[in-house]
């Protein structure tokens, strides 16, 4: 109990920090930010938004049909199989009620902004919207693996299933469940990864099949993998410029910022005609993790 209170003081006190340095920024710049749960998010979305980017174009399309569907958790009959795939039982009703919880507070606020919202400000609504209910959940690393878990079996379904944007929704959700269990619980990382995020967005049906499979401990997706595993991975870049359709490259020809680790890019000269958009946000990503790590370090 002194360690689930200890953990529950420490996430007040990180929000507490975060909302302030949201004040103070407001008042130096007189602009509203989203620091407060997450802010790479909320540095990579003003980065694009400056950028003019059509990334959030050439996904609005499949954002609609999966953020304004309705709820993808899978029906009731879903769970009836002889395959459970993981061993955290996935119809386990703390995580069950969390997950449909999480996923409605989701499409509630992509419904609130009209569909025009990336994925990353949907995914922190619907973390603001749980926190309080779910406290528990959310500061329990067993629980939050109970709630992976979930997903994990009802994106499986959906794949084996056919349904590949409903198991794409699912990824999303139990990746970015994954990173926030890393930053707030674990500790051992500085910020959620919203690039890896993203990547399940946006993900190719070998990156998409790949994230299950490796995730599950049964030979459910064996086959599928096989089926898709010589499919070309996509990669994105960064630059808005790229002359890649849809700026989607070849993932083994991409290449990371090396100081954030944030962004990906095509080529040096892709990442060359970036750095003026990116620098700002490369240099605040970089202090956030140089802070982190010297903590760690000391500790």
């Amino acid at each position: 109990m002194g360690r689930k209170r200890n953990q529950g003081k420490a996430r007040k006190a990180a929000k507490a920090r975060a909302k302030a340095r949201e004040e103070a920024e407001e008042e130096s710049n007189n602009q509203v930010t989203n620091e407060r749960q997450q802010p790479l998010a909320a540095l990579l979305e003003e980065t694009e938004e400056e950028r003019g980017s059509d990334k959030n174009q050439t996904t609005y399309e499949r954002q609609q049909s999966l953020a304004g569907c309705g709820a993808p958790i899978p029906p009731s009959e879903f769970f009836n199989t002889k395959c459970r795939h993981i061993s955290i039982k996935a119809d386990n009703t703390c995580a069950a009620k969390f997950a449909i919880a999480f996923e409605e507070a989701y499409h509630h606020h992509y419904s609130d902004k009209d569909g025009d919202v990336p994925i990353s400000e949907c995914l922190i609504a619907a973390e603001d919207a749980t926190l309080d209910k779910f406290a528990a959940v959310w500061n329990d690393s067993a629980k939050m693996e109970s709630v992976i878990s979930y997903f994990l079996y009802g994106g499986t379904q959906y794949i084996l299933a056919g349904n590949y944007d409903n198991a794409r929704q699912l990824a999303v959700f139990a990746r970015y469940i994954e990173q926030q269990t890393a930053v707030e619980l674990h500790q051992t990382q500085a910020l959620a990864n919203w690039p890896k995020i993203q990547e399940m967005f946006d993900s190719d049906i070998h990156t998409l099949v790949k994230f299950f499979w490796k995730r599950i401990q049964c030979a459910c997706l064996d086959e599928k993998y096989e089926e898709v595993k010589n499919i070309t991975k996509m990669g994105f870049c960064y630059n808005p410029e790229c002359k890649f359709p849809n700026r989607m490259p070849d993932r083994r020809n991409t290449m990371y910022c090396s100081r954030c680790r944030c962004v990906t890019y095509c080529s040096p000269e892709c990442q060359k005609a970036d750095w003026k958009l990116h620098r700002s946000a490369c240099d605040k990503i970089a202090a956030m993790k140089a802070e982190f790590d010297a903590k760690q370090q000391n500790t």
